[in-house]
């Protein structure tokens, strides 16, 4: 006879026992540890937070980290998060965002792409952006599918009409 032992998973309450500031999130019940991201995702990341408040105002934009509470099993950072209303000052979390952007690393890329971004969008999240922090290019992932754009072009978001970058200036 063999016995299968199941990994219980790990909940919003779990997670909110955390210390602040522990570098996690909760991705379908797991638990992802994850060390800071290189300089040059951090540039690229302030350079888009930077770009869009100055575009629709600071009190819209959050940057990482920032806890996106979306269900019992799901609690992300978004690198950048972009709401359609002001947040109000002295929040201890975070509504569900209308954007978020995730600067891809080498190591998190798969799961920015795969099952984040159809996290962010079943929790009702318009649009994802995902850019490349070296090539500039920026793919859009929305519930109607997925395009990439060459760092040339001019990104307009359909979600927050404010808001429109062009992936080489992210990056230079």
């Amino acid at each position: 006879m063999s016995m299968t032992k199941t990994r219980a998973l790990f909940t919003r309450a779990d997670y909110d026992r955390l210390p602040e500031g522990f570098p996690a999130e909760l991705l379908q019940g797991s638990l992802v540890r994850e060390p800071a991201p290189f300089y040059q995702h951090q540039r690229v990341a302030f350079r888009i937070g930077r770009l869009i408040a100055d575009r629709i105002g600071d009190e819209r934009v959050v940057c990482s980290p920032i806890d996106v509470y979306l269900d019992d099993l799901n609690v992300l950072q978004p690198d950048v998060a972009v709401f359609s209303q002001p947040l109000p000052a002295g929040l201890r979390h975070v509504p569900i965002p209308t954007l978020v952007i995730e600067v891809l690393s080498d190591s998190t890329a798969r799961r920015d792409r795969v099952a984040k971004s159809r996290i962010y969008l079943e929790h009702g999240i318009a649009e994802v952006w995902l850019v490349h922090p070296v090539d500039g290019t920026i793919e859009v992932v929305t519930p109607a599918g997925r395009t990439r754009h060459a760092a040339s072009e001019t990104v307009a978001s359909a979600a927050v009409s404010e808001i429109a970058l062009i992936g080489a200036d992210l990056v230079r």
